[in-house]
């Protein structure tokens, strides 16, 4: 059976591998969205890690464990989705989610393709990239590669989702669940193993589709994809996808008042404008005072404008003098108390 081959072979491989061996070193701050435990992870709606299925399916592998973030901060999932990857032979996918108990803090996003339009199907000759992690001395290591996709099982999707690429730098097993990102920078797949090598030497990495994934994707998630925190003042324009199940769009929440709370209001976008298809994107047009804000773009699901950022409240001089020097513009209760004896004393 092809799925207890792929197993026996992830189970064989060091789980202390550098990531992305030959690949190009990158800054984790610059991918807010990554995360790393053991394996590598892609944020999407803000709680929701979308990784390979192996990752927490066994001993070596468990789960639940601590989700690292790019902040330097740590949360323990509540939930793991593999469905996909419990299935048999050619229907199962290598694919898996896990949910975070709360958002996590991240000013940038990876968008994944429109998974419904044909022009985003992988294709022979494709550039691809990933972004995966590896572990030295158990410090989480990000690299980079490009790739060529040079096999595809089943173009029609019909049974097996894998496709192969290969390139100076290439996988290894830090990086199982890596975002695979194709020529227009979105994620169309997630990297899941080493599978040989070329005739010439050269080794071979193996991805999975998502978009034989993909009704099971929106299912899962069904919310907005955004940036969950942001820090401006004045006019901004955010670009966010959604990765619901059916059209939507935020009209509703805008008129019912429900969209926005705080110092940040949303005065237009095409979010609000236009139907959006599932993996569409769309705009929000946001301006922000200097003061903490909220968009509510699902229940549960939001963009915190400008963090912990209060007016400053009033704070008087320890005296109850003004800044001018004279008394306060209440009575002490010992005025009072003179007040009292000099109106006894008039009768």
């Amino acid at each position: 059976m092809k799925k207890v081959a792929l197993l026996l072979a992830l189970a064989n491989l060091s789980s202390t591998a550098y990531a992305v061996e030959g690949g190009q070193d990158v800054n984790w701050q610059d991918y807010p969205y990554l995360v790393e435990s053991q394996c590598t992870g892609t944020v999407l709606a803000g709680k929701y890690v979308l990784l390979a299925g192996h990752c927490g399916a066994s001993v070596s592998s468990p789960f639940p464990r601590m989700v690292n973030l790019s902040n330097q901060t740590d949360v323990m999932p509540i939930s793991r989705n593999a469905e996909l990857f419990e299935k048999t032979d050619d229907d199962f996918v290598d694919i898996a989610l896990w949910t975070l108990p709360q958002s996590v803090p991240t000013d940038k996003v990876a968008f994944v393709a429109d998974l419904n339009a044909p022009e985003t199907k992988v294709e022979l000759g494709d550039k691809i990239s990933y972004l995966g992690f590896g572990r030295d001395n158990n410090i989480p290591k990000l690299g980079k590669a490009i790739n060529t996709i040079m096999r595809i099982s089943s173009p029609d999707l019909s049974g097996n989702a894998r496709f192969d690429y290969s390139g100076v730098a290439h996988s290894v097993p830090g990086d199982s669940g890596a975002p695979v990102f194709n020529k227009n920078n979105r994620i169309v797949g997630i990297n899941v193993a080493d599978n040989g090598k070329t005739d010439d030497g050269i080794k071979i990495s193996s991805g999975e589709r998502l978009r034989k994934a993909k009704d099971w994707l929106l299912t899962n998630i069904d919310a907005w994809h955004s940036p969950t925190e942001l820090t401006f003042t004045g006019d901004k324009t955010l670009e966010i996808q959604s990765l619901h199940m059916n059209p939507t769009n935020l009209a509703e929440r805008q008129n019912n008042g429900t969209l926005t709370t705080g110092d940040v209001s949303v005065t237009g976008g095409t979010c609000l404008t236009d139907t959006i298809e599932p993996f569409g994107i769309c705009t929000l047009e946001m301006k922000s005072g200097q003061y903490e804000g909220h968009i509510t773009l699902d229940d549960g699901n939001e963009i915190t404008i400008n963090r912990g950022k209060k007016p400053t409240p009033p704070n008087p001089d320890p005296d109850g003098k003004d800044k001018d020097g004279g008394s306060g513009g209440s009575i002490g209760w010992l005025g009072l108390l003179g007040l009292l004896v000099f109106a006894f004393k008039r009768k």
